[in-house]
């Protein structure tokens, strides 16, 4: 899909992080844009930054009736609609092994970055189908492609966007629709979620209570925090990717290799199977 000007998209979770990155470069690019945000002063001052194109909803993506509102609202506004960025999520940045996980943390993060995902994709994605004509895209991360220690919550429902972005590009075309999906998968960007991560895998507690080797993990993941990308280049490369129409983009690439080796394991699975 092509971007340019007076087109229409709607991104979630948009008033700080890759979502206003987002938002910031598709204004710039001459596309209205819908900024849906649960945080009513953040998302009008990201608004108000951005200029007219820019316009607030406040909704929480939890909510489904309170989506299917925004994407009322918003055809009534402008008419019709390109591009669908489903971005808003959250991660609990507890540090908690599996089994010490807390289940309310769990629920929460599933809600938000799962549910809030489809909720997105049934709102607005019948208008694209309608149209035949736009595209989706969703944020997960590259812990949606790896296993990530002490983040099970955050990872397992980031895996689940990729999954479901994969099915929804195999509806869509399986019923040939002209409506395009890409889920990106960002590695460290430079975010205020992010550098709350920061705080967790520093924690020197974890050295002492689960071992060198733990200790090694997170010194690992520290580093790669040092070198994180951001955010407005994290817009560039995964909008570069939505018009190129890639599946999968990885805009911070793979540190330490962790999703090429997941991948490698699987096909040396699929080779082990064959008879």
């Amino acid at each position: 899909m092509l971007i340019e000007s007076g087109q229409v998209a709607v991104v979630t979770g948009a008033a700080q992080g890759i979502g206003r990155a987002l938002a910031a470069e598709l204004v710039g690019r001459g596309v209205s844009v819908a900024l849906v945000d649960l945080h009513e002063d953040e998302v009008r001052k990201t608004a108000g930054e951005l200029g007219d194109a820019a316009v607030p909803f406040v909704a929480d993506v939890t909510d489904g009736d309170a989506v299917a509102s925004v994407a009322e609202r918003l055809l009534a506004r402008f008419g019709r609609l390109d591009l669908v960025v489903n971005n808003a999520g959250v991660a609990p940045n507890d540090g908690k092994p599996l089994w010490e996980a807390d289940l309310a943390d769990w629920r929460r993060v599933v809600e938000v970055n799962l549910f809030g995902v489809l909720h997105g994709i049934r709102a607005f994605v019948p208008h694209l189908v309608a149209a035949e004509r736009g595209h989706v895209l969703n944020i997960a991360s590259l812990a949606g492609l790896t296993g990530t220690p002490l983040s099970a919550s955050y990872g397992t429902s980031k895996h689940a966007v990729v999954a479901l972005s994969e099915v929804l590009r195999a509806e869509l075309e399986m019923l040939g629709l002209p409506v395009g999906v890409t889920v990106a998968c960002p590695a460290f960007v430079r975010t205020p979620m992010v550098e709350g991560t920061r705080e967790v895998v520093e924690f020197p507690q974890w050295a002492e209570r689960l071992g060198d080797n733990a200790a090694a993990v997170l010194a690992a993941i520290a580093e790669t925090l040092g070198d994180m990308l951001e955010p407005d280049e994290a817009a560039r490369r995964i909008l570069a990717a939505v018009e190129a129409d890639r599946l999968h983009a990885l805009p911070g690439g793979d540190p330490g290799g962790a999703a090429r080796h997941r991948a490698q394991r699987v096909i040396d699975a699929v080779a082990a199977a064959q008879p």
